[in-house]
């Protein structure tokens, strides 16, 4: 007997096809993505991640992440992932992570849940963006603000105190 397996060659090239662009595009991405199943367990990463943390797939693979987190924060974040999993609603959160030279960089971490035909959540797709410089950026600001409001304040204490005296002089 001969079967036509035309139709699925041609399906199977279709899939190769959008899984290497697919590829292509989480690795090209400025973010670290990943993906989960339905426990939140993760099990793929995108080139990005492994670069930054320096980790391999074994290592980080379903709640390995944890490892490159910083201690403490990583059981608020867990928490909080888990929390969005068993609720089946996206996610989203800042902390710092250990890259491969040891220094931690903040990130913006989002992740949204994919629903089969029933709304259940069977994968969650989630990114890492390094918002590290804009959290020094907001240090600063935040310092340089505070900075002001001081010389504002003896500023005004300056001002008062020669009110003070000018009020003084004018009544001798």
């Amino acid at each position: 007997t001969c079967t036509d397996i035309d139709d699925q060659k041609l399906q199977e090239f279709a899939l190769r096809e959008r899984e290497a662009e697919f590829t292509t595009l989480a690795n090209v991405i400025p973010q670290l993505a990943w993906m989960a199943d339905e426990t939140g367990s993760i099990f793929w990463y995108n080139e990005r991640w492994f670069r930054f943390t320096g980790t391999t797939l074994d290592e980080m693979q379903g709640w390995g992440w944890q490892k490159v987190h910083h201690p403490d924060y990583v059981e608020r974040v867990t928490a909080g992932f888990r929390e969005a999993v068993a609720r089946g609603e996206k996610w989203e959160d800042t902390f710092p992570l250990r890259g491969h030279d040891g220094q931690y960089h903040w990130f913006l971490s989002r992740a949204l849940p994919v629903h089969d035909d029933q709304g259940r959540a069977v994968r969650w797709c989630g990114t890492n963006t390094d918002i590290t410089e804009q959290k020094q950026l907001q240090e600063q600001l935040e310092r340089a603000y505070s900075d002001l409001e001081a010389k504002i304040m003896f500023r005004t204490l300056d001002l008062e105190r020669e009110v003070q005296e000018l009020r003084r002089r004018l009544g001798e």
